[in-house]
C-alpha cells in the first residue's frame, strides 16, 4: 500500500479480507487476532480468497513462540472446529479433534482428562490430575476435575503434550490445555447473536443461545467484551418402568472482559467468568433392559458450578517485559448416587442415597519477566505461588437419617522459581532449557466414622526440560525434547484403604519429532516418545464405595503420534491424526498378579479422519465436512474385582455452513451411525461391583444453527 495512514488503518486494509485483524497492545504496538467466523464472514468480499497461512503463534509455554519452531508436541484448536451438534460446545468438542486426549466420561463437570497415555485413574478420588487447565493465563483446576467451560467466543485451545513441570509446577504430568478467550478489541463495536435446536434419537429437543458484545469506551484505551450463554440439552438415558431421558441438562453462564491501557506499551485486563450446569440424573446404564436403559431407582443429579477472577498486568520495565497474573477460581460439585446395595455397610435402612459435596478454591499468583528483543538469545524467568483447598463432606441418607461417611479438607501450597532460556547456537540449530524449583507444603485431616487422621509435609523438589531444534530448510523441522514432572502425595483417611498415605510420583518424557511443510497449506507431523513414570497413583475403590488413592508401582509409555494436513485441490482438506501407544505397569505394589497392565483410561490406539470442503453458493460461502474418530479399548482400574473392560468403538460426525454479510448458518450431526456403543465403563462408585456399568455414547444428534454477527 502507498500513502500516509495511521498504524490502525495501515494494517486494517492490509489484513481486510484475510481474516485476522491487529489488536492495537498500546498506542502504536498491535497484535495480529483471527476474527470469529461470523464476523470474518461480514467482513469478506462474496467472491471467493484465497486465504493466507501465516506461521501460528503459540502462546501456552508463556511467551509467544511461531508453531513450526517449537520443540514438542503442540496441538492449536481454533473457534472454527470447536462444534457441537447438541448444543454449546465444550471439552468434548476439543476431544474429538485430538487422538491423545480422552476423558473419564462421568458427565460434564466431572471428567478428569487424560493425554498421551497418563491415566492415573478415572474415579475421582482427592489426588492432583494430571492435565493442568488453563483459562487464558490462570491455572482453573489443581485436584478438581475439568469444569467443562462452555467454549464461546473462544479464539482458540493450545494443547501441550508431555510433562510440563517447569513451567506449569506439579501435575501437568500429562501435559496442559489452554482456553484463549478473544480479547476485547478496542476500536469496533461488535456483536453476535446465535441459536440453535438440536433433536437426540430416542431422546428429546435440545436448544441453546448466546451473546457476544464488545464495545470501546475509550478509543484504543479502554474496551469491554461480554458473553452470556444458556443451553439447555435433551437426555438419552431411561429409568425402566419410570422417566424417560433422565440426563437433561440445563447450562447457563458468562464472561466479562475489561482491557485497558492505561499508558505507553502496559496492558490491564481484567476478566470474570461464571457458569451454572444441572443435570437431572446420571448418564450411565447397566443392567439388561436395553443399550438405553438402566433398572428403576433413585435420580443421581448433579449441581456443579464454577467461578474465576483473573487480572493480567503486561508491560515494559527498560529492555524486559513483565506479566503479573493473579485470579482466583473456586468450584462446587454436588452429586447424589443411589447406594441402597451398600445400605447394611453404609449403617442406613431400605433407599439410601449418597450426597457428595465438593469445594474446590485456587488461588494462583505469578510474576515474571522476559526479554523483549527478538535476537540469539530469548529467555524469561519468574516466581509463582499456588494455594489449592478442597473441602469435601460425603454422607449417606436413608429416609430418615443421615450417615456421615467422610469430611475431608486439603490445602497445597506451592512457591516456585523457573526459567527458561533458548539461543540459536548454529545455522538453523536452537538449543533451550530450563527448570524449576518449588516448595510444595501439604496439609490434609479428615474424618471416617470413628477414624481421623492428619498430615503435614513440606517437600522441595525440581522439574527441568531441554530441547534441540533444527531447521535444515524453511520446511523442516526436527526435534529432540525431554522434560519431567512431579505431583505430590498425600494421607487417606479412610479405614479400609491399603496405603494410609500415598507418594509422590515423578514422570520424565523424552520424544524425538519432526515437522514438514508439504506446499501450501498442507504438512505432515510424526512424534516417537517414551516416558517412565515412577511411584504411579491410582484410584483404589474401597467396599463401602468411597474413593482412596494407593501407588500402583512403576510404569513406563512408548509410542508413535502423527497428523498430516493436505491440500487436496484449492478448496479441500484432508486432515487426519493417531496416536498409538503401550502405556502398561512395568512393576507393581500389589501383592497379587495384575492381570491387566494397562494403566487405566487410555486407549492404546485412537485415531481422527477428516475430510473439508470450502465452497461458493450464489452468493453464500459454504464450508462442509464429514469425519470419524476411532478411540481404542480401554480398561477401568488395576483392581481384578472392579476393573471393567470397554471395547474399541467409532464415531462419525458431518457439518455444512453458510455464511453472508453477517449471517452464518449452520447444520450439524453427531454419531450418524447411532451408535450405543459403550464409552467408559463406570457410573456409580456404589453400585458398581454389584453389576457392570456402561456409559453409552450420545445417540445420532442433529442441529441447526443460526447466527447474526453486527
Amino acid at each position: 500500500m502507498r500513502g500516509a495512514s495511521s498504524p490502525a488503518d495501515a494494517l486494517r486494509q492490509m489484513l481486510k479480507g484475510s481474516g485476522y485483524h491487529a489488536v492495537p497492545t498500546g498506542p502504536s504496538s498491535f497484535r495480529i487476532e483471527r476474527l470469529p467466523r461470523a464476523a470474518h464472514a461480514a467482513s469478506t468480499p462474496s467472491t471467493p480468497i484465497e486465504e493466507p497461512s501465516p506461521d501460528i503463534v503459540v502462546t501456552a509455554l508463556k511467551r509467544p513462540q511461531l508453531l513450526t519452531t517449537l520443540p514438542g508436541t503442540v496441538s492449536v484448536i481454533f473457534a472454527d472446529n470447536l462444534r457441537s451438534a447438541a448444543g454449546l460446545a465444550g471439552s468434548d468438542a476439543i476431544g474429538r479433534q485430538l487422538p491423545s486426549l480422552t476423558t473419564s466420561s462421568l458427565g460434564p463437570g466431572l471428567n478428569r482428562l487424560f493425554l498421551r497415555g497418563i491415566g492415573d485413574g478415572p474415579l475421582n478420588g482427592f489426588n492432583q490430575g494430571s492435565v493442568a487447565i488453563l483459562l487464558d493465563e490462570a491455572r482453573i483446576n489443581y485436584d478438581a476435575p475439568d469444569p467443562d467451560w462452555a467454549l464461546i467466543d473462544i479464539d482458540r485451545v493450545e494443547v501441550l503434550e508431555g510433562p510440563q513441570g517447569p513451567l506449569y509446577g506439579t501435575g501437568a504430568l500429562g501435559g496442559i490445555v489452554k482456553l484463549s478467550t478473544t480479547a476485547p478489541d478496542l476500536g469496533h463495536s461488535f456483536a453476535r447473536v446465535s441459536t440453535s435446536g438440536a433433536v437426540v434419537e430416542g431422546g428429546g429437543f435440545s436448544n441453546a443461545q448466546s451473546l457476544t458484545a464488545n464495545l470501546p469506551l475509550a478509543s484504543q484505551r479502554l474496551g469491554v467484551r461480554a458473553v452470556a450463554y444458556r443451553d439447555q440439552q435433551a437426555g438419552w438415558i431411561d429409568n425402566a418402568g419410570g422417566d424417560g431421558n433422565i440426563n437433561r441438562l440445563q447450562l447457563v453462564g458468562g464472561r466479562l472482559a475489561i482491557r485497558w491501557i492505561p499508558a505507553g506499551h502496559w496492558t490491564v485486563d481484567l476478566i470474570g467468568a461464571l457458569q451454572s450446569r444441572n443435570t437431572r440424573d446420571s448418564q450411565y446404564a447397566d443392567g439388561n433392559v436395553g443399550p438405553l436403559r438402566r433398572p428403576d431407582r433413585l435420580r443421581e443429579p448433579r449441581d456443579l458450578d464454577a467461578k474465576i477472577g483473573m487480572l493480567t498486568i503486561k508491560g515494559p520495565i527498560g529492555r524486559v517485559e513483565l506479566t503479573s497474573i493473579t485470579s482466583f477460581s473456586r468450584q462446587e460439585a454436588a452429586a447424589t448416587y443411589d447406594a441402597a446395595p451398600l445400605a447394611p455397610i453404609l449403617g442406613t435402612v431400605g433407599p439410601t442415597s449418597v450426597d457428595d459435596a465438593r469445594n474446590y478454591d485456587l488461588f494462583d499468583q505469578e510474576v515474571r519477566i522476559q526479554n523483549r528483543s527478538a535476537g540469539g538469545l530469548e529467555w524469561l524467568a519468574g516466581l509463582s505461588f499456588i494455594n489449592a483447598t478442597t473441602d469435601t463432606d460425603i454422607v449417606a441418607k436413608d429416609a430418615s437419617t443421615g450417615v456421615p461417611l467422610l469430611r475431608f479438607r486439603r490445602s497445597i501450597s506451592e512457591a516456585a522459581a523457573f526459567g527458561e532460556a533458548s539461543a540459536k547456537i548454529g545455522r538453523g540449530v536452537i538449543l533451550a532449557g530450563g527448570g524449576r524449583v518449588f516448595s510444595v507444603g501439604i496439609d490434609d485431616e479428615g474424618q471416617e466414622a470413628n477414624s481421623s487422621g492428619a498430615l503435614s509435609r513440606r517437600s522441595i523438589r525440581a522439574a527441568a526440560d531441554a530441547s534441540i531444534t533444527w531447521k535444515p530448510s524453511a520446511n523442516v523441522t526436527a526435534f529432540l525434547h525431554a522434560a519431567s514432572g512431579y505431583r505430590p502425595g498425600g494421607i487417606n483417611v479412610q479405614r479400609d484403604a491399603s496405603q494410609p498415605t500415598y507418594e509422590a510420583d515423578e514422570l520424565a518424557s523424552v520424544e524425538l519429532g519432526s515437522r514438514i511443510e508439504l506446499g501450501e497449506d498442507s504438512s505432515a507431523e510424526a512424534t516417537v516418545f517414551a516416558s517412565r513414570w515412577q511411584h504411579v497413583q491410582t484410584d483404589e475403590l474401597l467396599t463401602n464405595g468411597l474413593v482412596a488413592t494407593r501407588n500402583a508401582g512403576n510404569a513406563h509409555n512408548s509410542g508413535l503420534e502423527g497428523r498430516i494436513h493436505l491440500a487436496v485441490g484449492k478448496a479441500t482438506m484432508l486432515t487426519g491424526g493417531l496416536i498409538l501407544q503401550s502405556a502398561r505397569l512395568a512393576s507393581s505394589n500389589q501383592g497379587s498378579e495384575i492381570e491387566d497392565r494397562r494403566l487405566p483410561a487410555v486407549p492404546q490406539l485412537a485415531a481422527r479422519v477428516e475430510l473439508g470442503h470450502r465452497f461458493h453458493w450464489d452468493s453464500w460461502d459454504g464450508e462442509a465436512s464429514i469425519g470419524g474418530r476411532y478411540i481404542g479399548a480401554t480398561h477401568l482400574s488395576f483392581d481384578p474385582v472392579l476393573d471393567r473392560r470397554t471395547p474399541g468403538h467409532a464415531l462419525m460426525d458431518a457439518h455444512v455452513s453458510l455464511s453472508r454479510d453477517g449471517w452464518t448458518a449452520e447444520l450439524l450431526g453427531e454419531n450418524l451411525t447411532n451408535s450405543t456403543a459403550d464409552t467408559f465403563g463406570f457410573g456409580n462408585p456404589y453400585r458398581v461391583r454389584l453389576v457392570p456399568q456402561r456409559t453409552p455414547a450420545r445417540p445420532r444428534s442433529i442441529g441447526i444453527s443460526l447466527s447474526r454477527s453486527f
